[in-house]
């Protein structure tokens, strides 16, 4: 009986530590069910803030904004208090915002629009001047994402000198594009485009083309301007920026016998830019063309920080404000004075 009596102890010892065990994993799993019920996985946005497009200086309203979180235990928490953190007031580069719970993020972006571009800076709320040199008169302008107007919806001088002073502006821009012949893109190719397409313009009062701020990312190709006597358009290396240039004024002149004007941002600071002034200096010289340099003008680029602001989106592009106010009189005062004078012949 003794021998029995133990061997039976020795089973229901077994039999507790085994329920203990038991007992403890049992506690452990429901302990992680519990965390993982109190642990956040990702979170998410389940409804959009009711605004998203805002004004360059106003402040972020999260008002409608839903975040829900999705837990580890696959549950999901609905309309979770969180934080928000955003530019403040809005600027133009911040325009993210993100929503936090816990220490999980989730980010969205807002449309902002830069204050120079507000409808009152508009092509369509610019009024015309009847009394216009330039009413009636015909312009090309030749360039990439600044002719064009790339942050600036699409307005640029082009537009406003048409809207302003009643006269035709044919708008040949691409953004990205360069003076040197790199493609079909190519300020070089677009212009032999248009000029082999049958309803090109027959009579241009003075063609325009942008010195191009793309063309510094190639100082090895800026070559070099050509000698007195090599005036024919098969004379230049248009694989550069400086027998780009000189083809242009050619093939310009050869079509509709018109000023030639080349136009330059305004300061940015580059020093391949200004070499390229300095070449174009002497594409002056040699073909008498017509130049609004608005890189070199100090009383042009001395303007307050503030102004500077509204007038540009970047350091190269401006807003609508800026194109109207700022660089829109300069191309007027240009072309007005152009309606003066004879073609150069050179």
């Amino acid at each position: 009986m003794g021998k029995k009596k133990a061997i039976a102890i020795a089973a229901a010892a077994v039999i507790l530590i085994a329920t203990a065990v038991t007992i403890v994993m049992l506690m452990k799993a429901r302990g992680e069910q519990q965390k993982a019920a109190g642990t956040v996985d990702t979170i998410y946005i389940a409804h959009q803030p009711d605004r998203l497009d805002y004004m360059e200086g106003e402040e972020f309203d999260p008002a409608g904004t839903v975040i829900n979180a999705n837990m580890k235990d696959g549950s999901v928490k609905e309309n979770v208090p969180y934080e928000v953190k955003c530019a403040s007031p809005l600027t133009y580069s911040g325009y993210s915002v993100t929503f936090t719970y816990e220490d999980k993020s989730v980010s969205i972006q807002l449309n902002i629009t830069k204050r120079g571009n507000a409808a009152e800076y508009s092509v369509e709320q610019t009024p015309e001047n009847a009394d216009s040199p330039l009413k009636g008169k015909t312009y090309f302008f030749l360039g990439s994402s600044v002719t064009r107007g790339e942050r600036s919806e699409g307005e640029s001088m082009v537009d406003f000198v048409s809207k302003r002073n009643a006269c035709q502006c044919i708008k040949e821009a691409v953004s990205g594009t360069t003076l040197m012949d790199n493609g079909e893109t190519s300020y070089v190719q677009r212009l032999d485009a248009y000029l082999a397409d049958g309803n090109r313009a027959e009579h241009l009062d003075a063609f325009i083309c942008q010195l191009s701020t793309n063309d510094i990312k190639y100082p090895d190709s800026f070559g070099e301007v050509t000698g007195a006597d090599q005036r024919s358009a098969e004379d230049f290396d248009r694989a550069t920026t400086c027998g780009a240039m000189e083809y242009i004024i050619v093939k310009a002149r050869e079509t509709w016998d018109c000023p030639v004007v080349f136009y330059t941002n305004s300061d940015f600071h580059n020093e391949n830019y200004e070499t390229m002034l300095a070449l174009l200096d002497q594409v002056e010289k040699k073909w008498g063309i017509e130049v609004i340099d608005l890189y070199r003008d100090e009383a042009f680029n001395d303007i307050p920080d503030e102004d500077k602001d509204l007038y540009m989106s970047d350091t190269t592009h401006p807003t609508k404000a800026g194109y109207r106010d700022w660089w829109t009189p300069k191309f007027e005062e240009k072309l007005a004075s152009l309606s003066t004078k004879a073609v150069d012949p050179q």
